[in-house]
């Protein structure tokens, strides 16, 4: 009879407690034989992290016949835990709360004010759509062309722009705060997909006790942290994917330096992120300052005539006949955008409060739509301009 491997999807928890020791709690995981990832701030005592694999709500253990194989119930599991430890756990849809009424569960961590990080994205995404992109979003945007043809876009922010959005999936993002570094991999649109690397967190894979052999190798490659960081290395083409896995190991500066060497990324990219520098100080970044709509229009046309694949491009070529030898066209179709898009924005200032989401969405695709229609215009007229300079008018 043929034996099925089992279709395993991967878990996420917490286990929330007044205080954790992460070697009992090790322990007791060890013991209930469940193959398993914990992750932990050594500032954050009370708060420690799951990763667990599960099929048909069946979490990933170690059976009688030395195979990983799904066996413990999720709700067991997580009963299990939060009576052996008073705390509240939460796995996957899942959760069992034995935490006291009384517990005092904040952290024994100073709070930190929330500043700027420093934002590394690595995308496949046209030159030309730099300058637009940093305008739209109101960001200053330093870049780098790395050598397999992709974009290192570098800019300080509290969270990341999403800046790739204008180029193509995967996308790679690094992101440092003080001793705080790690990496992230965004195959689609979907938070869920997401596989995030942290440098700044200990973690530990437990399996029933096995370390350095065929099960220890397996339950690492099921749940854990290492294979997330080779998961993230591999989507960068070029990567040296064993490098990047042996950044594990390394933390602080050593670790973003390591890293972005292993990734094929250009030294300026790891001054930026652990040095108090700003990028446009720093040689071999280009800048991309959030000006003006039409400024931003200009550096972008002027480099989409400049890249190769977009001069035979018969989109491109149609959109620049019909702006130069009929602009009224494109007034005509940007004037209706316009009418359109103001509709939008004045429905859903008026409308009463609480405001539905189909409201507030209107509100934002008609502020899109105003933008876009002024940026039509611009566009054509630069065209115009451009195309008069060129025939000495």
């Amino acid at each position: 009879m043929e034996h099925t491997l089992p279709n395993w999807t991967r878990i996420e928890g917490v286990i929330i407690a007044e205080h954790l020791d992460p070697k009992v709690v090790a322990d007791f995981i060890t013991k209930t034989k469940v193959v398993a990832t914990i992750d932990w701030y050594d500032r954050t005592p009370n708060l420690m992290g799951l990763t667990l694999a599960e099929e048909g709500g069946r979490l990933a253990a170690v059976n009688d016949a030395n195979e990983i194989a799904p066996v413990v119930e999720i709700e067991d599991f997580a009963l299990d835990l939060a009576n052996e430890f008073n705390a509240e756990v939460m796995i996957d849809e899942v959760s069992a709360d034995a935490l006291p009424e009384d517990a005092e569960v904040g952290s024994d961590a100073p709070e930190l004010a929330e500043e700027p990080m420093k934002i590394v994205e690595l995308v496949k995404i046209p030159e030309s759509s730099i300058p637009l992109a940093a305008a739209l979003l109101g960001i200053d945007v330093a870049s780098v062309e790395l050598d397999n043809g992709w974009q290192a876009l570098a800019y300080d922010a509290q969270y990341a722009q999403n800046v790739g959005d204008f180029g193509e999936f995967p996308r790679v993002t690094l992101m440092a705060s003080g001793d705080e570094f790690f990496a992230s991999l965004a195959v689609d649109d979907d938070d869920e997909t997401e596989t995030i690397y942290n440098w700044s967190m200990s973690t530990r894979t437990l399996a029933a006790g096995h370390s350095g052999d065929k099960i220890g190798a397996e339950a690492e490659e099921l749940v854990g942290a290492t294979s997330d960081l080779r998961r993230i290395a591999e989507a960068v083409p070029g990567a040296d994917v064993a490098a990047a896995e042996g950044t594990a190991q390394l933390r602080g500066s050593r670790a973003v330096a390591s890293f972005v060497r292993a990734l094929g990324v250009p030294s300026q990219i790891a001054t930026y992120l652990v040095e108090d520098e700003p990028a446009d100080d720093i040689p071999g970044l280009e800048m991309h300052y959030a000006r003006g709509i039409s400024n931003a229009i200009g550096r972008s046309v002027d480099r989409i005539l400049l890249e190769p694949e977009s001069a035979s491009n018969p989109v491109w070529e149609t959109y620049h006949k019909v702006a130069v030898e009929q602009p009224s066209i494109v007034r005509v179709i940007a004037s209706v955008e316009a009418a359109i898009g103001a509709t939008l924005v004045v429905n859903a200032f008026r409308s009463a409060k609480p405001r539905s989401g189909w409201v507030k969405l209107g509100g934002v695709v008609g502020s899109m739509m105003l933008i876009d229609s002024v940026a039509e215009v611009m566009l054509s007229k630069y065209l115009i301009e451009r195309t008069k300079k060129r025939r000495g008018e």
